[in-house]
């Protein structure tokens, strides 16, 4: 049964034990880039002294490995108020997969997003507004539907969801064949909640670029803020 590792370095925003508590703060941890069926991370219990946080990782991209797992550790920057993450990722294979490299830049996009997270005090994939949700989900529709720079599709009336896949934002698809957002509002005690979650192909399956996920998200995040009053 062969053994595959893959280690690196990632800068973050945030002081090193800020972040570990920030990071650590609930064991169970969803893609924003698949949907938790098909990958999810379980934090395992965290050595406080050296600050090193183990995960196990899970789903349907997972199926031909016996295990998987990342091992991270925090060190602080110079100034004590940045820091580095040193991660190291285990794969315990059953068979040849070549989802190697999506599991990774999934869980490093979800550390970076988390530190972006963490520093400016918002989630990426949510936004809780005060419009009752029926209402709120007709607007939304006919919003995108209006946008010239993406296409409808898979719209439920019933569970308020609906796709939406870009075909004309070139700051965005500069690196992605396709983007795919699955937008669900979801009704509060007072208002709603905007969820969705994204789906990308890359033009180059062979590069690792973390910043490049990162910058997607904030971007459809912006898009989506955008529609908010339409």
């Amino acid at each position: 049964m062969a053994t595959y590792k893959s280690s690196g370095k990632l800068d973050l925003e945030s002081p090193a034990v800020e972040f570990i508590e920030h990071l650590t703060r609930k064991k169970n941890h969803v893609s924003f880039f698949f949907a938790a069926v098909d990958l999810r991370f379980e934090v395992e219990p965290k050595d406080s002294e050296t600050r090193a946080v183990t995960m196990s990782i899970h789903g349907n991209l997972t199926e031909s490995y016996k295990t998987i797992k990342a091992t991270f550790t925090v060190a602080p920057g110079e100034d004590m108020t940045a820091s580095c993450l040193a991660y190291t990722f285990e794969f315990e294979k059953i068979s040849h997969n070549i989802e190697d490299k999506k599991i990774v830049e999934s869980l490093l996009t979800y550390i970076s997003l988390s530190d972006v997270s963490y520093k400016r005090k918002f989630k990426h994939n949510s936004i809780d507004t005060g419009y009752p949700a029926e209402k709120y989900f007709k607007d939304f529709v006919n919003a995108f539907e209006n946008d010239d720079e993406v296409e409808m599709g898979g719209v439920d009336w019933q569970k308020r969801t609906f796709t939406v896949s870009f075909i004309s934002a070139p700051s965005m698809m500069e690196n992605f064949e396709t983007i795919k957002v699955t937008i669900t509002i979801i009704p509060k005690k007072e208002g709603s909640r905007v969820k969705w979650s994204i789906e990308v192909e890359k033009i180059d399956d062979d590069t690792q670029e973390p910043d490049s996920f990162l910058f997607i998200a904030c971007s459809i995040r912006e898009t989506i803020q955008s529609k908010f009053g339409n």
